[in-house]
Order: structure tokens, then C-alpha cells, then sequence
């Protein structure tokens, strides 16, 4: 699958309509766009997300979903996403008032071309594709949102007509199964910078969603949701042959299970709503907010901005710390007992060594003993006399044997995996817990002070109480921060309540579950049943096979691409995946065996896990797709970052985008590496604050065009 051509009509920076066009070459399979901050890189990424997924683009990854919520909803962020220039274009209102005064066909025209100014898009062409039963060269999917009606509109083309397939499945389904499922879209489209989030997973939440994406991506969640709804079938069997008491029982338990999915459904729809109404409550006491800081104090809207931005930063920095401090306060115990924890260390070791000689004992008793025949079958020969003999085996059995304590009994009996976890931790306090403490605490003084001087700063900016248009103000805002209050209080309330029911529908499966099984079934049925059951058995021994011979070989692809990729050669020796019912981890081993713990990682090594694992991912989906990096090479040394040039970049994918800062994120000297396999080059230029467009240019004067822009 590959892209051949993106089209983008006044989607955010990019005014007017403005096209990428890619060029197809094996050996060359790299484009690189290449523009300044804040000139629309990022901005281009989110246009294809949002082509293919629209509202569920909130699903993909967390930053799409955080933009929409602070935006007040979808809708709110397509009112945002539409070019300001186009939006507030005085043609606009010229074309409204004739509107007015029109009829007709006349009328018709001037509706459209409002509806064009009103509407952005953006279009995909997709080649080299493969539908089943649908003969085809090349797709075409464009999304478009009509600000003013609010109205959304998608439109897929196989070879530039509308087919029946599309109508009938529908556009998410159809993306879904033959472009790409949501669930891995993040895979295709990421930023480098902030993919590093995948070697930062902690909590369950991270690693349930991470253990769905491996599902669907190795197309392990398409045999689990056909046992599923063989899982089904057989309940549904029971529930029609159901008689007598068990039918009662059965069909209370069904009504129950319904009324609760329904009551669930409810519940998310609400919290849903009222999330969308906490972000414009919240918008409205920002505004008011700033309202109060301009009456109140000197500062401009850009320097409040500024000192908005610090403290989000400053926040987000000491919650980051403040999560260290936890996880470096869970082994304080163990430092604060580390002596104790040297005796265990030391009963360890003798452990080991009392174990080590009662191994060895009888192997060196079976030793001296064939010497002892040696030496009696050529005792002529070697002229020893019987006592000699007799000295010769005692002293060989007091120096070989272990004079150990007999009578040694073994307090702790750990087993490998054991011993190798105490060991592990014992070294990490022994070795950099103190210093990494140390360190941490210091820097967290650090951020609080400043912290601290940031809110001081704010809270100066709004001291002026006495005015009476701040007091008016301040009331307003003191409304609607109450409301605010109240309503994150009704969403506790309803996820307390959506939780509640959840377990009581876990209960309720279950119990249909156990009647379903008590239920007759009748003659004609009991062949589909059993046959439901056999398949369901034997899925449930293919998914076994499947999900281990998969586990197994996504270990040695990242194990592999690690290795390939970094400088330390040896610093990881093995990686086991954890699968745990619906969670999913990654552990890393050293050649002692010792866990390493992925946050004494560097930014650049975890930067590097977590594109070894992509990459890996990537290989074992089969899917064959683009691949577009936002700030390739950024936090890579020059020998990481030619490695990644050199082993991933051409492996990755038939077709590879990247969306470089130039001599920041991609240098003069990486890009000469790279060139022999680049097909084509843009820049992103910037002509007004709300207009960007592509230009091509020549592959080999790249960054000439970007120093010809720079001196203009």
C-alpha cells in the first residue's frame, strides 16, 4: 500500500488548497518534508489522522484526544481547525449579503461558493492496494467539515467512483479493515519526540491499551472475537431450548444484562457530556481569568501566556518528579535496611556454596575412588605399598572435600529468579541509589521554587481587588469555577457508578454463563452446538500457539533491532514480553540476568526501545503501510542517529515520510547519509502567520533552498 498523492484545502496553516505528491522508487523510498517551527509539520500529520478517523482520531493516541477535550469537543475543535484567513475572509460577507438579494441558480451558486470558503478537507490517494473480491488500482479517501452546518462528509473513490462496497460496509468499517484499524495507527503516524512514551508505560491503563494494540496488530483480536461470537452462539442456542425453571432464570438474567449494558451505556454518554461541558465551563474561567490579569497588572496577553506556559510546564515537570520520588521512596526500606539486607546476601552466598559442595562431594568421592583402582591395577608398576595407598586417599579426600558444616541448614532456599531479583536490587542501592536520590531531591527543590515564583508571579499580576469591574469580574469567575466544581463531582460520581455496574455485568455474564449450561438443547440444534464447542476448543489451542510463537518472535525482533541499533552491544541480552491476561509489559535482562530498569534509560535509549519496538510491531503485522516520522533523530547521538539512517529507515517500509527541523532534528552531514535514499524533497514556507505551502525541490540542494529562505 502506498500514498500517491495528499491534498490539504484550509486545513489550519495551510490556506487554499495545497498538495504533496510522493514518487515511487525501491531503492529510494524516503520523502522528506522538510520547514521551521510552527510552520505546519505537525499540522500535516494530524490532517491524515483526522482524513482517516475523524472523531475517533481519539482513539489513536492521547495527544489527539487531549487537543479535542481542551478544544470543548469535536465539533469545537473542527470550528478551530478551519484557516483563519479563509474563515475570516471579507469576500465572505460580501457573498452573505448577496445571498439575500439572489434567486435561483444564482442563488445556487453564490450557497456554494459560501460552503466552499466554510469547508475544509483533506483528500488521500492511496495505490497498490488490495481489496478482496474488489479488482482496483487506487483509493481515494477525503474527509470534509463544513464549519457553519457543522456538517461532516466522507467520500471514498476505488478508481474514482463510488462502489457498493463502501456504501454498504460504511467509511469507518472500510478504513478499518482495508486501510488500518485505529488501534495501530499510531505506529504509522508518529511524532519521535513523543513516541518515546511507549518505553515510559506504567500503569494498567498504559499497558491494557498497549496489550490491544499487540492484539490487533498481530491479528491476534480477529480469533479471539470469532470465539467470541462462537461463545455467543451457544448461549443464544441455550437461551431458545431453555425449559422449566432454568428458562425463568435464564430470561431474568438476559433482561437484567440488558437493562445493565443499557444503564452502562448511559453512563459513558453522560460522562461523556459532561466532560464536553467541564472544558467550556473551564474555557469560560480562562477567559476570565485573563480578564481579571489584564485589568489588574501591566503584563501583555503574550507575557500572561508565557507565564501560563511555565507553570503547565513547571507542573507537568514536578508531577514527572513527583512520580520518581514515589518510586524511589518504594525502596527506601530496603535502603534503610540495607544492612540487614547484606546478612541475607551473605546467607545467600553460603547457600550457595554449601549447595555447590554437597553437588561436589559425591562427583570427587567417585574420582578418588577410580584413582584408588588405578593405582591397585599398577601398583607393581608404580611400586606403592598398601599403606602408602591408604595415606594417598586420605589426603586427597581431606584436601578435595569441602569441609563444610554438615549440619548446615538453609533459612532462605530462593530459587534462580529470586536470588537474581534480590541481587538486582541489592547492587541498584548499593551502587547509584544514593547519588540518583540525592540528585532527584535537589532537582525537586529546584522545580519547586520555581514553581513557586511562577504562581507568585501570577498571583501579583491580579492583586488590584479594590476595582469594581475586577469585582464584577471575580464573581463571574467564582460562578462558573463553582460550576466547574460541581460538575467534576457529578463525573466522579457516574464513574463511581459506571464502575458499580460494570461489576455487576461481569457478575450477571457470568451467571448466564453457568444457566446457559444447564439449559437442554433441542436435536436439531445440538450439531451446531457441538460443532461451536469443538472450534471453540480449538481456537482457544490455536490462540495458545498463535500468541506464544508470536511473544517469542517480537523478543528476538526487538532483542535483534536493539542490537543493531545501539552502541552497547552486549548492555541488553535478552527481552521477554509479559502477557498477562489482558496486559501487556516488556521486561529487559543483562547478561547476569538482572532486570534493567527502563527508566535508568537515557532519553536516547528509550527513544531507541521504543523505535526497536515499533519497528518490530511493524514487521509482524504484515501490514504494509507508510511510515511518517514527526522530528526523526531528535535526542540521537551522530553514531545513533546513522544507525537508525543506515538499519531502520530503509527496512521500516516501502515508503518512509519524514517531517524534519532541519540542522536541529536531520544535519547537513545525516542528510548526505541519508540522500541515496530519498525520492524527493519539500520545504514548508511560510508566507503570513496564517498561511503555509509545500515547495518542491531538488533532493541534492535541500538545504540550499532552506539557506536561500533563511537569507530572503
Amino acid at each position: 500500500m502506498l500514498i500517491d498523492k495528499i491534498t490539504l484545502k484550509d486545513f489550519r496553516i495551510y490556506q487554499g488548497v495545497n498538495e504533496v505528491s510522493f514518487l515511487h522508487a525501491p531503492e529510494k523510498n524516503v520523502t522528506v518534508i522538510a520547514g521551521n517551527n510552527g510552520f505546519g509539520k505537525t499540522t500535516f500529520l494530524t490532517s491524515l489522522v483526522w482524513c482517516f478517523y475523524g472523531k475517533l482520531m481519539v482513539d489513536v493516541d492521547y495527544r489527539y484526544k487531549r487537543e479535542i477535550y481542551e478544544s470543548g469537543g469535536y465539533k469545537r475543535f473542527c470550528r478551530k481547525t478551519i484557516n483563519k484567513a479563509t474563515w475570516e475572509s471579507p469576500s465572505k460577507e460580501k457573498l452573505k449579503n448577496e445571498l439575500e438579494i439572489s434567486f435561483g441558480k444564482e442563488k445556487s451558486n453564490i450557497q456554494e461558493q459560501l460552503d466552499l470558503l466554510n469547508t475544509f478537507s483533506v483528500s488521500i490517494l492511496i495505490s497498490d492496494i488490495f481489496i478482496p473480491s474488489v479488482p482496483c488500482n487506487k483509493v481515494e479517501i477525503k474527509r470534509s467539515f463544513n464549519v457553519e452546518t457543522e456538517d461532516e462528509k466522507v467520500e471514498i473513490l476505488i478508481d474514482g467512483r463510488v462502489n457498493e462496497l463502501t456504501k454498504e460496509v460504511g467509511s469507518e468499517i472500510f478504513i478499518h479493515d482495508f486501510i488500518m484499524p485505529k488501534e495501530i495507527a499510531k505506529f504509522f503516524f508518529f511524532d519521535a519526540e513523543k513516541i518515546v512514551s511507549l518505553a515510559e508505560i506504567r500503569t494498567v491503563d498504559e499497558k491494557r491499551e498497549l496489550s490491544r494494540a499487540y492484539s490487533e496488530v498481530l491479528g491476534i483480536k480477529k480469533y479471539e472475537d470469532l470465539k467470541r461470537n462462537l461463545e455467543n452462539l451457544r448461549l443464544r442456542l441455550r437461551n431458545s431450548q431453555a425449559s422449566g425453571e432454568d428458562k425463568l432464570q435464564l430470561e431474568k438474567v438476559n433482561k437484567e444484562i440488558q437493562s445493565a449494558e443499557k444503564l452502562q451505556k448511559y453512563f459513558l454518554e453522560t460522562i461523556e457530556s459532561k466532560r464536553e461541558e467541564f472544558l467550556r465551563k473551564r474555557e469560560e474561567s480562562e477567559k476570565l481569568q485573563e480578564k481579571l490579569i489584564r485589568e489588574g497588572s501591566t503584563i501583555t496577553l503574550e507575557e500572561l501566556n508565557d507565564l501560563k506556559l511555565l507553570k503547565e510546564n513547571a507542573s507537568r515537570e514536578n508531577q514527572v518528579a513527583n512520580q520518581q520520588f514515589k518510586d524511589f521512596i518504594e525502596l527506601a526500606p530496603f535502603a534503610i535496611a540495607f544492612k540487614k539486607m547484606q546478612r541475607v546476601n551473605n546467607q545467600l552466598l553460603l547457600e550457595e556454596e554449601n549447595q555447590a559442595s554437597e553437588l561436589s562431594a559425591e562427583f570427587i568421592k567417585t574420582k578418588i575412588n577410580a584413582i584408588e583402582r588405578i593405582i591397585e591395577e599398577r601398583k607393581e608398576e608404580l611400586a606403592i605399598s598398601k599403606e602408602a595407598k591408604e595415606k594417598l586417599s586420605k589426603v586427597l579426600l581431606s584436601e578435595l572435600l569441602s569441609s563444610g558444616d554438615k549440619n548446615f541448614k538453609p533459612l532462605l532456599e530462593f530459587n534462580k529468579e529470586q536470588t537474581n531479583r534480590f541481587r538486582s536490587l541489592i547492587d541498584n542501592i548499593e551502587t547509584s541509589y544514593s547519588e540518583r536520590f540525592r540528585a532527584l531531591t535537589q532537582d525537586m527543590r529546584v522545580k519547586q521554587s520555581t514553581m513557586r515564583i511562577i504562581v507568585n508571579k501570577l498571583s501579583n499580576a491580579e492583586s488590584k481587588e479594590d476595582d469594581l469591574v475586577i469585582q464584577e469580574i471575580r464573581k463571574a469567575k467564582m460562578k462558573i469555577d463553582e460550576e466547574l466544581a460541581k460538575i467534576e463531582e457529578e463525573i466522579i460520581s457516574l464513574k463511581v457508578r459506571s464502575e458499580t455496574n460494570l461489576n455487576d455485568l461481569k457478575i450477571l455474564y457470568k451467571r448466564q454463563s453457568e444457566l446457559s449450561k444447564k439449559v437442554n438443547i433441542a436435536l436439531a440444534d445440538v450439531q451446531k452446538d457441538e460443532t461451536a464447542a469443538r472450534l471453540i476448543k480449538e481456537l482457544t489451542v490455536f490462540l495458545k500457539k498463535l500468541k506464544d510463537k508470536k511473544k517469542e518472535s517480537l523478543e528476538s525482533k526487538i532483542l535483534s533491532e536493539l542490537q543493531q541499533l545501539m552502541h552497547k552491544k552486549q548492555f541488553i541480552e535478552r527481552v521477554e514480553v509479559i502477557l498477562e491476561k489482558d496486559l501487556l509489559d516488556i521486561e529487559f535482562y543483562d547478561s547476569d540476568g538482572r532486570v534493567i530498569n527502563k527508566d535508568g534509560l537515557s532519553k536516547g535509549e528509550q527513544q531507541l526501545y521504543a523505535t526497536a519496538l515499533l519497528k518490530a510491531l511493524v514487521e509482524e503485522s504484515n501490514i504494509k503501510f507508510p511510515i511518517f516520522i514527526d522530528s526523526p533523530l531528535q535526542k540521537f547521538d551522530h553514531q545513533h542517529a546513522t544507525n537508525i539512517i543506515k538499519d531502520f529507515y530503509p527496512t521500516i517500509s516501502e515508503q518512509v515520510i519524514l517531517l524534519p527541523l532541519l540542522e536541529k532534528e536531520l544535519t547537513q552531514k545525516e542528510y548526505q547519509n541519508l540522500y541515496p535514499l530519498v525520492s524527493k524533497a519539500y520545504l514548508i514556507k511560510n508566507s503570513t502567520k496564517d498561511k503555509s505551502y509545500f515547495e518542491e525541490c531538488r533532493p541534492t540542494e535541500l538545504f540550499n533552498s532552506l539557506k536561500f529562505v533563511a537569507n530572503v
